[in-house]
């Protein structure tokens, strides 16, 4: 166990930082001389900005710039000091399932009203998500009670180690209860932050401007929650990453996220342009639904696994610049273990599951589906070719994101696609992708004995049980086989060489609220 210690840690501080774009945020954040405008490149569709509706990261970059939440997630921060005040700013367990938290009293809503955000806040915003699809992110919340107009107290069912963190998802930032008992029109675009929504056209652009009178504009140039330069915020979704790289080339665009692989040596020849690269958090999978015959057949999954070359796949996808992976969790979360067998590229051991499953000859037709473009295109031919050499002949089946999600929520789908970050929370991950009845459990996995182990990993107080557990939990779930984890993809960003007070993150989920351009 000592030894697990050892390496959990040393593998932390390596993949919990993260890089700054352009410069440290805390020196840059003055933005003296500067453009008014700061012009992002998404790789993604703007889809959704209704915060408990949607956990998509194209649209959290966005809210990160409109909207606070009670815990702040400093991500290049270890241990202890990655997850400190926000919008509260302190508690304290009074016992294992009651937390008494205080808020700052400084802090009110752009709505042009300066309507204060209280405890009432607080409480409406949490009893709201239980209703919505971040419910999963609230395990074991059972209420929260208003003690006085700066004081909540939240009750849990039983102890979770990570509740706390739970508060700094930003699918749970702080909601305006007025705004909705008002009746006003898209009341979730009503928040505290130093962005405030102007625009939104779908698949166009989406305009943010600075809050004039932000509560935090007192607030220290290096605080969190402090203003950031520039004037206004734009995010242009360019699916199509070659047209991304031409805007940001011909100054259309001011950031490229997710450049081609391909193009990057072009990219970084370009005396205007600079390319950050380093090891991401944003994981690649191949999944099963569970459900749907012959899925069910645990030997014959893990003979498709033991069939899968992810070499190939990575070199497929990325050009090799990612790390192959075994387990589901990231690099930078506690109790992530690697040492573990897993399913190495085998194809006379897949032949050999294939029988013992009642398949000597293979014979099966079904259909693969995942979302449009790359990296899944490149992904899904690979397997497909991989999967022909053990009888398996997959169909292929593109399909918008939008579309796939409910598509795999609904049990439709046989083997699908998906991607996964969480550089937080090691419960979110076990409890949101294989708990039963879970919010993206698409495998449809069901299984006792995980959700058990699940539970246990949230809620053991003795650490080396709990890290134990962990180890456990992981080594189950390869064993069980509901999904293949792939790759964890580079992060990869491209932008204009004057960009400033920026960082980003491995995940994709990156915080724009200081950037800016600097003239």
């Amino acid at each position: 166990m000592k030894k697990i210690l050892a390496f959990l840690f040393s593998v932390m501080m390596i993949f919990a930082l993260v890089g700054c774009g352009g410069g440290d945020k805390k020196a840059d954040s003055t933005g003296a001389g500067h453009k008014e405008k700061l012009i992002i490149g998404t790789d993604a569709d703007i889809n959704n900005l209704n915060l408990q509706k949607q956990q998509d990261a194209a649209n959290n970059v966005i809210l990160k710039c409109t909207h606070q939440n009670l815990v702040y997630f400093n991500n290049g921060a270890k241990g202890g000091d990655r997850f400190v005040p926000g919008l509260a700013t302190d508690w304290k367990f009074v016992d294992d399932t009651h937390i008494i938290m205080h808020l700052r009293k400084d802090v009110y809503f752009n709505d042009g009203k300066k309507t204060p955000m209280t405890a009432d806040d607080v409480k409406f915003t949490l009893d709201m998500a239980m209703d919505n699809v971040v419910k999963s992110a609230l395990a074991g919340y059972v209420s929260c009670t208003v003690v006085d107009p700066y004081t909540v107290e939240i009750e849990i069912s039983s102890y979770n180690n990570e509740f706390i963190q739970s508060l700094s998802s930003l699918p749970l930032a702080i909601q305006s209860k007025k705004a909705y008992d008002e009746g006003v029109k898209e009341p979730w675009f009503i928040g505290t932050g130093p962005y405030k929504y102007e625009n939104w056209v779908q698949g166009e652009y989406c305009r943010l401007v600075k809050v004039k009178d932000y509560w935090g504009n007192s607030l220290p140039a290096d605080h969190d929650f402090a203003a950031g330069p520039s004037d206004i915020i734009e995010f242009r979704p360019i699916i199509e990453a070659s047209s991304r790289v031409m805007a940001l080339q011909a100054g259309e665009i001011d950031v490229c996220v997710n450049p081609p692989i391909n193009d990057l040596k072009f990219l970084k020849e370009d005396k205007n342009v600079e390319v950050y690269e380093q090891p991401g958090t944003r994981l690649f999978y191949f999944a099963f639904n569970v459900e749907q015959k012959p899925w069910d057949n645990k030997k014959l999954r893990q003979a498709v696994a033991c069939a899968i070359d992810k070499k190939s796949v990575l070199d497929a996808a990325l050009n090799g610049k990612g790390t192959l992976q075994k387990t589901i969790l990231n690099r930078g979360l506690w109790g992530f273990y690697d040492d573990m067998k897993g399913y190495d590229y085998d194809l006379k051991r897949a032949k050999e599951l294939m029988a013992e499953a009642g398949y000597p000859n293979g014979g099966i037709t079904t259909t693969l589906t995942y979302a449009t473009g790359a990296p899944y295109e490149q992904i899904a031919t690979v397997i497909q070719a991989n999967l022909a050499q053990i009888g398996i002949k997959v169909n292929l089946e593109p399909m918008e994101t939008a579309a796939l999600k409910s598509y795999c929520k609904d049990g439709k789908q046989k083997l699908f696609l998906w991607r996964w970050n969480e550089d937080s929370k090691v419960d979110f991950v076990y409890r949101d992708l294989f708990y039963t009845g879970s919010g993206s459990n698409y495998h449809h996995f069901a299984d006792p004995k995980a959700d058990k182990m699940i539970d246990d990993v949230a809620t053991l107080k003795d650490q080396d049980q709990r890290l134990k557990t962990a180890v456990e939990l992981q080594e189950y779930l390869v064993e069980e086989c509901p999904q293949v984890p792939l790759y964890i993809a580079n992060l990869v960003v491209a932008y204009n060489k004057n960009l400033k007070g920026t960082c980003f993150y491995g995940g994709g989920n990156h915080n724009w609220s200081h950037a800016y351009i600097a003239q």
